[in-house]
C-alpha cells in the first residue's frame, strides 16, 4: 500500500529548535512516500531569527520549494499552527499553491480517508475555529531579535518548562480537547475518521486509544523534545480527488 508521512513542531527559524538534526531525514522522507503532511509549527514567525516577517516567509517559501519540485510524486499539504499562522504566511502560501502542484495548505485540518491532522493548538484555544483565530491572532508581530523578551523566551526552553508541563498532562486530557474541537466543527460526522494526528504538546507517543480514536504525535525538534517522523497508509485517491 502507497505510504504517507507527517511531522510537526520543526519551529525552523527560532533559536530553540534543532531542526538541522533531522533534515537528511525529512529530505529521504519526501523522496519515498506518496503524502507528506506538515502538520503546524513547522516555522516560527514569531521567534525567528530573521526578525521581519518578510525575511522569515522568503525564507519558509525557498524551504517549501527545496522540498516540493524535487518530488513530483509526492503531495504536499501544509497546516497551520500557532506560530506559522500569519497572514503574510498565508498570502505566500496561496501563490505557492499556484506555483506548485504537489502543494496544497489548510488553515486548521484536514481529513484523508479515516486520518485526520491538525495541529492541536485546539488545546489551548477552545472548541472552535473562531478560538483557534484569537488564540493565534497573538502571534501577530514578530517579537523583537534583541529584546528582553526573546531573552526570557529563550531561557524557558532552555528550563524545559514547556515541555515538562505537556509531559504531565495525561494523554486523555489532551485526546478530549481534541475531540472537542473536532465534534463542534463537525469533522467527525460521517463516522469515518479512525485516526488522529496532532502536534503543539511536544510530546511523542502513537497509537493511544482513546473513545474508538487511535491518536498520534510527533513530539518536535526543540530544547527537551525529541521528533518522530509519523508514517500511515494511504489509500488510493478516488478519480474525483485527483
Amino acid at each position: 500500500m502507497p505510504r504517507g508521512a507527517t511531522v510537526s513542531d520543526l519551529h525552523l527559524f527560532s533559536h530553540h529548535s534543532h531542526y538541522r538534526r533531522y533534515f537528511r531525514q525529512i529530505e529521504r522522507t519526501a523522496a519515498e512516500v506518496e503524502v507528506f503532511v506538515l502538520n503546524g509549527d513547522i516555522f516560527d514567525f514569531k521567534w525567528s531569527r530573521h526578525g521581519i516577517f518578510s525575511r522569515s516567509v522568503l525564507a519558509a517559501s525557498h524551504f517549501l520549494e527545496d522540498l516540493c519540485l524535487p518530488n513530483p510524486q509526492c503531495r504536499f499539504i501544509v497546516i497551520l499552527g500557532n506560530h506559522d499562522a500569519v497572514r503574510p504566511w498565508m498570502k505566500a502560501l496561496d501563490q505557492l499553491q499556484s506555483d506548485l502542484p504537489n502543494l496544497e495548505w489548510h488553515e486548521f485540518a484536514h481529513r484523508m480517508g479515516d486520518r485526520l491532522f491538525l495541529h492541536g493548538d485546539v488545546i489551548h484555544a477552545g472548541s472552535s475555529n473562531a478560538g483557534l483565530r484569537r488564540f493565534r491572532a497573538r502571534l501577530r508581530k514578530p517579537a523583537n531579535g534583541h529584546s528582553l523578551q526573546r531573552f526570557a523566551h529563550g531561557a524557558v526552553h532552555r528550563s524545559r518548562v514547556p515541555w515538562m508541563a505537556f509531559r504531565l498532562l495525561p494523554k486523555r486530557v489532551l485526546a478530549a480537547r481534541v475531540l472537542a474541537y473536532l465534534r463542534n466543527e463537525n469533522w467527525l460526522q460521517n463516522g469515518n475518521i479512525r485516526h488522529i494526528y496532532f502536534g503543539h504538546t511536544h510530546a511523542d507517543f502513537q497509537d493511544f486509544h482513546y473513545k474508538n480514536f487511535t491518536f498520534h504525535n510527533c513530539g518536535s525538534a526543540t530544547r527537551g523534545g525529541r521528533l518522530r517522523i509519523v508514517d500511515f497508509p494511504v489509500a488510493p485517491r478516488p478519480s474525483h480527488e485527483k
